[in-house]
């Protein structure tokens, strides 16, 4: 995954990094032997899952931070640090969305 975009001292914002193609693309990226920095942000909603990136929790190039993308202050905080943004925060499971739309407006539209 070398391109344009990333290089050895990049600075990555993943939101939704404990996600099924978050966790995947950050284990793909901590893998290409880029010492690239990652921050994990994520709400720890119904699609996440802590243990989808249990191998790496502990390197030092990885740093998880549970938040929200609505959190206009954590991503201030954040962003303003980090050469990349890679979003993948989306709620899941459509049908929950018919009973409550508004987290799914929330998470996939506003954040």
């Amino acid at each position: 995954m070398r391109n344009n975009m990333l290089n050895e001292d990049s600075k990555l914002l993943v939101t939704g990094g404990l996600g099924f193609i978050g966790s995947n693309f950050i284990l793909k990226i901590l893998k290409s032997n880029l010492n690239c920095q990652i921050f994990n942000l994520d709400a720890e909603l119904v699609g996440s899952n802590k243990k989808n990136l249990i191998d790496v929790e502990d390197k030092k190039n990885y740093h998880y931070i549970k938040g929200n993308i609505n959190n206009k202050k954590i991503i201030e905080k954040i962003i303003k640090n980090c050469d990349v943004v890679f979003n993948f925060a989306a709620e899941s499971h459509v049908d929950r969305s018919i009973n409550d739309p508004k987290p799914f407006l929330d998470s996939n539209i506003f954040g």
